[in-house]
């Protein structure tokens, strides 16, 4: 295997660094989508675009919900177990 010198902590920090990343992304992405959507929308002929384009964005929003969420967790898991790996070896150097 390419990289099975590696010991755990290594493995545990790239894969914490990939679903933050993956984390991260989708943030900037909810906020991209989160700027076409209005809160308040003005039922006029001029805003029939707006209503939908704000339904739209909200609908994408609601979709990326669940992502956010589970990779925050996975993030959180992942440096909890970062933190306890490296308690732990360092109690048993010393």
């Amino acid at each position: 295997m390419l990289f099975s010198g590696l010991p755990l902590l290594t493995w545990l920090v790239i894969a914490w660094a990939f679903f933050t990343t993956i984390l991260l992304l989708l943030v900037i992405y909810r906020a991209m989508v989160g700027m076409h959507r209005e809160e308040q929308v003005f039922l006029t002929e001029a805003s029939r675009g707006f209503e939908s384009e704000s339904a739209a964005a909200s609908a994408r929003m609601a979709k990326l919900r669940p992502y956010i969420r589970a990779a925050t967790a996975l993030s959180a898991v992942l440096a909890a177990s970062i933190a306890a790996v490296f308690v732990t070896q360092t109690m048993q150097r010393f």
